[in-house]
Parts: structure tokens; C-alpha cells; sequence
């Protein structure tokens, strides 16, 4: 038997960590899409008026729908590549804060709630990550 298929067998919560990229992937794509084709009618409807900053952020979006993708794809989920997806969706969480913060007079009742919600499933997102990643850090780390 390969290594890889040693590692792939000790890993815990290989299944599920698959499930919960792939619903990340199809969550950040439906966002992202509706960013990038509709910026117009999202800036109307959340009071977030910049249309190139709302188009940038559906093409980051999409971006990361690529990386979850390949690593949900993998024979083994990676547990250092879930790390980074964890990373990046616990910045979103921090950068709608921000946003929160800085934009708040701005942002319509339904723009809040969307900030609050997008952030509350993200952070969902991260912190199962990091749970996978904390389970199969050691096996990551014999994986080099």
C-alpha cells in the first residue's frame, strides 16, 4: 500500500470536509456570479455603490470557487489546503466587519443583512475548516 493511500485512510473527516467545500464552492460561485454580472443591482439594493469594487469581488470570488474545486478534488484533501481556504474565509469574516464599520451609514437594511448573513456562513465555513485542519495537522505535517 502507497503512502498516500496510508494517509488518505487515517485522515479524519475526509467525507465531510469534501461536502462542505463543494456547498463553499457553490455558495461563493452564486455570489460572485451575482457581484460580477449584476453590480449595478446589488449596489442599488445594499447601498454599496462601487461597481468595480463589487465586479472585483465576484472575479476574487470566483477565484476561490477555483481553489476549493481543486482541493475538494484531490485523492486526499490536503489539510495545509484547507488551512488556507479556513484563512481566507476568516479574513472575509474580518473584512465584513470592516465593511460593517466603515460603510454602515451607507449600507441599506438589506445590505447590512446580507453583510451580517455572507459573513455568519462564511465564518460557518472557516471554522469547520480549521476543525479538519486541527484534526489531520499531524498526518499534514508527515505529508511533505
Amino acid at each position: 500500500m502507497t503512502q498516500q493511500h496510508n494517509t488518505a485512510r487515517q485522515l479524519i473527516g475526509e467525507a465531510w470536509i469534501r461536502k462542505i467545500l463543494l456547498v463553499n464552492a457553490v455558495a461563493s460561485g452564486g455570489t460572485g456570479l451575482l457581484l460580477l454580472l449584476f453590480p449595478g443591482f446589488v449596489g442599488e439594493l445594499t447601498g454599496l455603490d462601487n461597481q468595480a469594487a463589487l465586479m472585483g469581488v465576484g472575479a476574487y470570488l470566483l477565484l476561490v470557487v477555483a481553489l476549493l474545486l481543486i482541493t475538494a478534488s484531490r485523492k486526499v484533501v490536503s489539510p495545509k489546503a484547507v488551512l488556507t481556504l479556513s484563512v481566507i474565509d476568516f479574513l472575509w469574516v474580518a473584512k465584513s466587519i470592516v465593511l460593517l464599520g466603515a460603510s454602515g451609514p451607507y449600507l441599506t437594511a438589506i445590505g447590512v443583512t446580507a453583510v451580517i448573513f455572507v459573513a455568519l456562513v462564511v465564518g460557518v465555513f472557516a471554522v469547520f475548516e480549521a476543525v479538519y485542519y486541527k484534526h489531520n495537522r499531524y498526518i499534514a505535517s508527515f505529508n511533505r
